[in-house]
């Protein structure tokens, strides 16, 4: 089934599949399901035909109208794909489980339920477009629930308050903002002026252990960010001392579940970090209490449009419950890149959080 829709405010609604009306009469959302969405869209000035593009992301009917399978959604990705190019899109608004798992393939590995989703408008990198996930309007119809009901509303009127510009005038290319030193003197350099600048301070320690309890546990690297810039070192040498000068300075610092950093601080010197201003993983379970929602790695695509970051460092980092991983083996410079954009992801989402939440 094609696309159909003017889509006069270059938004395009994506679907999950057919249902026997639109396989009938070839246009998607023209049942009951589509009722819904239509008459919501209405409530706040917006035709669906005259303002959208419509599409599915499985593009035949499903047999018994089941919900399609994985395979069944890579199967239709090239034609979605297809149709995002054409249509180029100001904002994406996938209905449902199905359709968010499909637009997001490319920048997310697990999408996991609409749940975690619905509601965030999201600065996605390509396709640059805003993806403004929410529920399957045939999910509000099984529910008959008010409150959702009314989120539904709000998801879809808060996606077009974003359909007159896309997320980006030129791509931001957070890598290049990562600076990685190998030698210790420059870096000592760095971190000294650093710990010399009273700015809010974002700082990440990538460790062979969760805890730093065990007599093996070590820090095996540490990255620093400030005014969306970040630096990576190795953890050796005369470092450990220049970070002393910036742990127990006053510039504000930052962290994602700062008790982490905190703890590993007190095994290297024996005191607390000095001023904590901001925890982002803390923030973000204030703000939302959705599971899921408040790692690094989901806060900087949901905030920033970040891609996955961590897919050479992965598989290393995870290890048995009070065992060593396996860090060691990580090449240095792809371990320092990804320590230097945790710090400098931490960074910018704390300046997200406090904006959002007017805690400057």
């Amino acid at each position: 089934m094609p696309p159909t829709g003017d889509g006069a405010k270059r938004v395009l609604i994506v679907a999950e599949a057919p249902g026997r009306k639109e396989d009938e009469e070839g246009m998607q959302l023209i049942g009951e399901a589509g009722q819904v969405l239509r008459d919501t869209l209405d409530s706040f000035g917006v035709d669906l035909d005259r303002d959208c593009v419509k599409t599915n992301a499985i593009i035949c009917r499903p047999p018994g109208n089941k919900t399609p399978t994985d395979k069944q959604i890579q199967a239709c990705l090239p034609n979605l794909r297809k149709t995002i190019q054409g249509v180029d899109p100001v904002v994406i608004i996938p209905l449902g489980g199905v359709a968010t798992k499909a637009v997001l393939d490319s920048a997310q590995t697990d999408t996991g339920k609409i749940s975690t989703w619905a509601g965030f408008r999201i600065p996605n990198q390509n396709p640059n477009a805003w993806i403004c996930p929410t529920y399957h309007p045939s999910f509000l119809l099984r529910t008959k629930s008010p409150v959702l009901d009314k989120l539904f509303r709000d998801h879809l009127k808060r996606a077009f308050s974003k359909c007159k510009k896309k997320p980006w005038k030129e791509l931001p290319q957070y890598e290049k903002r990562v600076r990685i030193i190998l030698n210790l003197q420059e870096a000592t350099e760095a971190i000294r002026e650093m710990a010399d600048r009273d700015v809010l301070t974002a700082f990440d320690y990538e460790t062979n252990m969760l805890k730093p309890d065990a007599k093996e546990a070590r820090i095996f690297s540490c990255s620093i960010a400030q005014e969306n810039q970040a630096i990576a070192f190795p953890w050796d040498g005369p470092i450990i001392d220049a970070m002393k000068e910036l742990l127990r300075n006053n510039a504000p610092k930052v962290a994602s579940n700062m008790k982490f950093e905190e703890r590993w601080t007190f095994k290297e010197f024996g005191f607390g970090v000095w001023n904590w201003k901001w925890d982002t993983m803390l923030a973000a379970h204030v703000a939302d209490n959705r599971r899921g929602i408040t790692s690094i790695k989901f806060l900087s695509y949901v905030f920033l449009g970040a891609d996955v970051y961590n897919e050479k460092v992965e598989a290393f980092l995870k290890g048995d419950a009070g065992k060593p991983n396996r860090i060691q083996d990580i090449p240095i410079r792809d371990l320092l890149l990804y320590n230097g954009m945790d710090s400098l992801y931490e960074l910018m989402i704390a300046e997200k959080q406090m904006g959002v939440m007017d805690c400057g």
